[in-house]
């Protein structure tokens, strides 16, 4: 019999897509509450989110680990707080900002509700902190995420050899049923994440530590 290692290293992206959404959307409402009020609770005070000042957040959707509780401190504190508009004929993505009105956000393709995308953008490059959805991860921050690839092509830069000298920290949420004990398939230009939080932990990628 197959080890739960031995049969994620036989999955294909598509079938380690399926069996991870499969894990969170398993989660009850109240387990998901819980664990994106444990997130908020300990990552509030790590030092990436003490010291970020441009943070880009997130709308969790199909069982993502809300970062809600994060982005309610984080404008009380007077942070600046970014949200992702997606353009779904050529996958990009670019961020706007977000100060809380709940009534302004207009429901997108998805059913994901973004900003007025006439609002204040922000350059990838100018971001302190992005906390990034995923259906996967492992320890070496390689990540999965719906496949069209909208975080890796807004955040390409991080990869070059002309990368800014203090890129955006890009920091997988995810809760523990999302990591994948073994290596995550990636291509070469997928763009590694440099930590992941929990809603008990935050572990720096094997890539950044080594």
């Amino acid at each position: 019999m197959a080890s739960d290692s031995e049969q994620f290293v036989s999955m294909n992206s598509a079938e380690l897509r399926a069996h991870f959404r499969a894990a969170r959307r398993a989660l009850s409402e109240a387990q998901q509450r819980e664990s994106a009020q444990q997130l908020a609770a300990h990552f509030w005070r790590s030092a990436a989110f003490h010291h970020a000042e441009s943070i880009a957040f997130y709308l969790a959707a199909d069982g993502e680990l809300s970062v809600e509780f994060l982005l309610e401190a984080a404008l009380e504190a007077g942070k600046r707080c970014f949200l992702p508009v997606a353009k779904i004929d050529d996958c990009s993505m670019r961020f706007v900002r977000y100060e809380g009105d709940a009534s302004s956000l207009i429901v997108n393709a998805w059913g994901i509700p973004e900003p007025d995308p006439t609002a204040d953008t922000i350059a990838a490059t100018d971001l302190d902190l992005v906390l990034v959805p995923l259906v996967a991860c492992d320890k070496h921050g390689n990540r999965l995420g719906r496949g069209k690839g909208f975080y890796d092509r807004a955040f390409d830069f991080v990869r070059a050899s002309s990368a800014p000298a203090n890129p955006p920290l890009l920091v997988g949420i995810a809760h523990e049923c999302q990591i994948c004990p073994t290596p995550l398939p990636h291509e070469s230009w997928d763009v590694p994440l440099a930590a992941i939080a929990t809603p008990t932990r935050l572990l720096v990628s094997a890539t950044e530590s080594d």
